[in-house]
């Protein structure tokens, strides 16, 4: 019997509603990010809701990632919840590598806690889960977390993802990453996450180069203020009078009294680990965090750096010539109100360059003494100088310096000494001379003798031209030996 359009156009309609209720009555996607709990810094079993920090690492980080940061950003927990979400939802091999045991069990529990706050109705089923990994066969993915305690750490597997945890602090970081890299493939993730830990190995390398854009790695800084719970209040009338420094990072980053206050706190507790623990820029929280040789000297660089020559004034320096990759640096003191007011930095120019910019400084300033170091290419050159000087009608005094181990460390302790005394030396606030300044450090060679000198692949002709600066004042009669610093006036003798 022939159906009728109408009847046939009524019963298409009935078969899209049925269908269409089909569909309608099938399970919604789980977002498993809805159901995840974590432990916070109360103790307390809570929703997991990405803070500031964790919200915009999330949304930017690429396939290779070094993450800076300041202690308990929550970054460890949002690398270790994605890893979870991703086991669970898809096929994936991931690697978590922590720096010790104690952290290694930490991340482990994070992992099961994800797990055991699942809803029943949807908590997938685990195959292997043992001290160091864990299996998804529905989705056939497996989860491997341990110490980066030994050079196969991470080794013989392909992972899609890894998580380094503290990497700064890794016993052979090098090591451990050769492996590691063969092994991921280039569309894969990994998330490297560390505080400062002195400057040097791989970690604070790395950084570095991408620092100054040298590297396919991007670079995360995370200071201690992204963090909104890095704050005290403020009691009924009470007003904050900053410090200079205080007042530079207000201006710079928009800081709140309240975080000043806590800042305040903070120091007060950690004193010269402060900036370790509670990083404030990417390159000198590294050179903070480890044995630095001058210690904390913050307050010593308050010089203006728009200094002019003053009438009654002597002025006296230091000069150190730069070899290949190192720089020329000749720095000036003000011998009355020690404090310098010139400082030159060059490299890769021609020799008779460079001492035709150390000779008008010494022309504008007026230097009474010019202390240059004599080792290497400083020989020929202080010739040269004198000829120069001699041209020139400059009546600037020449007065070499040999540098061996000895008179170094002694120069460098008057340095130290001075820098930390109230009525000592100050030094300008320029970038280039807080990261020399404060990155020194004194190194013990394997004969047991001590030098002091740059980390690896950084630079020490700062604090080498301050240091023959302040030893022309010293030998120029405004310090006598008498009441010079004990370790100067030893080596005199």
């Amino acid at each position: 019997m022939a159906i009728s359009q109408q009847d046939f156009l009524q019963k298409r309609a009935l078969r899209l509603r049925l269908e269409q209720a089909k569909l309608n009555s099938k399970p919604k996607a789980v977002d498993y990010r809805d159901h995840l709990y974590i432990l916070d810094k109360r103790e307390r079993i809570v929703p997991f809701n990405p803070n500031r920090v964790q919200a915009h690492y999330l949304a930017n980080r690429t396939q290779r990632n070094l993450i800076l940061k300041a202690r308990q950003q929550g970054i460890s927990t949002l690398i270790q919840a994605d890893h979870f979400v991703t086991a669970i939802t898809d096929t994936a091999l991931i690697a978590t590598l922590a720096h010790d045991d104690q952290t290694t069990q930490k991340l482990r529990r994070m992992a099961a806690r994800f797990y055991d706050n699942l809803p029943a109705g949807i908590k997938p089923p685990r195959g292997l889960d043992n001290a160091t990994t864990t299996t998804y066969p529905l989705t056939q993915s497996e989860v491997t977390i341990v110490t980066a305690g030994s050079k196969n750490a991470g080794r013989g597997g392909t992972y899609g993802r890894v998580h380094g945890s503290e990497v700064a602090f890794w016993k052979d970081a090098e090591s451990v990453m050769a492996g590691i890299m063969q092994g991921v493939p280039d569309r894969g993730v990994i998330d490297l996450e560390s505080t400062p830990n002195g400057a040097q190995g791989w970690f604070y390398t790395r950084c570095m180069e991408a620092l100054e854009g040298r590297s396919d790695w991007s670079l995360y800084f995370y200071p201690w203020w992204w963090a909104d719970e890095y704050r005290l209040p403020l009691a009924d009338g009470e007003a904050l009078d900053y410090s200079d420094i205080e007042r530079q990072l207000i201006k710079a980053h928009g800081l709140t009294a309240e975080q000043v206050k806590w800042r305040r706190k903070k120091i007060g507790e950690l004193g010269h680990l402060f900036l370790q623990e509670y990083p404030e820029d990417p390159r000198s929280c590294f050179l903070r965090s480890g044995l630095g040789y001058m210690g904390d000297i913050e307050h010593a660089f308050t010089a203006p750096v728009d200094a002019t020559p003053q009438a009654g004034h002597e002025y006296y320096a230091g000069l150190d010539f730069g070899q290949q990759n190192d720089f020329t640096v000749c720095s000036v003191i003000d011998r009355t109100t020690m404090q310098q007011v010139a400082l030159l930095r060059v490299n890769q120019v021609a020799w008779a360059e460079m001492r035709r910019q150390v000779r008008e400084l010494c022309r504008s300033w007026r230097v009474k003494e010019l202390k240059p170091e004599t080792n290497s290419m400083g020989s020929t050159n202080i010739e040269a100088l004198h000829d120069e000087f001699r041209v020139d009608g400059l009546s600037t005094a020449i007065v070499p310096f040999t540098t061996t181990n000895a008179t170094k460390t002694a120069a460098m302790a008057a340095l130290r000494e001075s820098l930390h005394s109230p009525s000592g030396l100050r030094l300008m606030p320029t970038p280039e001379q807080k990261h020399e300044m404060s990155g020194l450090q004194a190194k013990q060679t394997i004969t047991g003798v001590w030098q002091i000198a740059a980390p690896d692949g950084e630079h020490d002709d700062i604090p080498i031209g301050n240091a023959l600066a302040l030893d022309a004042i010293i030998g120029g009669g405004m310090i006598t030996i008498e009441r010079a610093p004990s370790v100067l006036r030893n080596w005199r003798r």
